[in-house]
């Protein structure tokens, strides 16, 4: 009730502190065999305390012994039927894993199982492209894996690598492809949507700056629109001048010794 409740509340620190300090004039208190085991293992404390400390809880020396082997760190079953293959027979491991380990015989088959290396995804798809494993073979082996029904035709279709971007365009442009087609194989290859047509822009063909000067000249003489040629080519905008500067041809020396010699 209400009344036990606060005098609950009322006692409980009071009587942690005198329990407390009965405890600090007693010092009854003892490490467990547990504790006592795992600082012997690492030889934290003495064998004298360790035999004291077990035996105060009532072990006698072979169990205390017992006790302490069954506390240490100890390799797993699947640790063992490793050790047991490359220490005994590799295909028949079960000889040397009962040295080490006693377990129902009717549970081996699964353990032995369960230790075992299995065709991952990755080496399922190489073997259906080398074909060293046929599509029914593949399709059995990832349902093993643990592919639900419905994705393994993906992940049939993820075993082959798409050509790359550029071999994609190329493609593309000798089959006629539309550009729509190209664009949407540009993006399968690995590049982002937005980016496809900056990408194709990048990638097709351009005229080199000596036929830009040369059909700007026949345009336009005085070549006012060549430096913006020039840059969507990559020309620098710093370099104009010089290509200006080339783009009106010298006469060969003949030619202006013979003009020299006229005049």
């Amino acid at each position: 009730n209400a009344v036990d409740e606060v005098l609950d509340l009322v006692f409980d620190p009071i009587l942690t502190m005198m329990k407390r300090a009965n405890k600090r004039r007693t010092k009854e208190t003892w490490l467990t065999s547990s504790q006592a085991n795992t600082l012997w293992a690492r030889q934290k404390i003495t064998e004298g305390l360790w035999d004291e400390t077990t035996a105060s809880e009532g072990y006698e020396d072979v169990l205390a012994s017992a006790l302490y082997e069954g506390e240490l760190p100890y390799p797993t079953i699947p640790d063992i039927v490793a050790y047991s293959r490359y220490h005994g027979d590799a295909d028949n491991p079960w000889s040397e894993f009962q040295k080490w380990w006693n377990i129902n015989p009717r549970e081996w088959p699964v353990w032995e199982w369960l230790g075992q290396q299995r065709l991952n995804t990755l080496q399922s798809q190489t073997l259906l492209k080398r074909g060293a494993m046929s599509e029914p073979e593949f399709y059995a082996e990832i349902g093993y894996i643990g592919w639900p029904s419905f994705e393994r035709d993906k992940i049939k279709d993820l075993s082959y690598i798409l050509p790359n971007s550029m071999l994609m365009v190329q493609g593309g442009l000798i089959q006629e492809h539309s550009p729509e087609t190209i664009l949407k194989n540009i993006s399968k290859a690995d590049i982002h949507p937005d980016y496809a047509q900056t990408y194709l822009d990048a990638v097709m063909t351009k005229p080199a700056s000596i036929d830009l000067m040369a059909y700007h000249l026949r345009k336009d003489p005085s070549l006012s629109t060549l430096e913006q040629e020039l840059k969507k080519i990559g020309i620098h905008p710093n370099y104009t001048d010089i290509y200006k500067t080339l783009a009106y041809q010298i006469p060969p020396v003949a030619d202006i010794i013979t003009m020299a010699v006229r005049e």
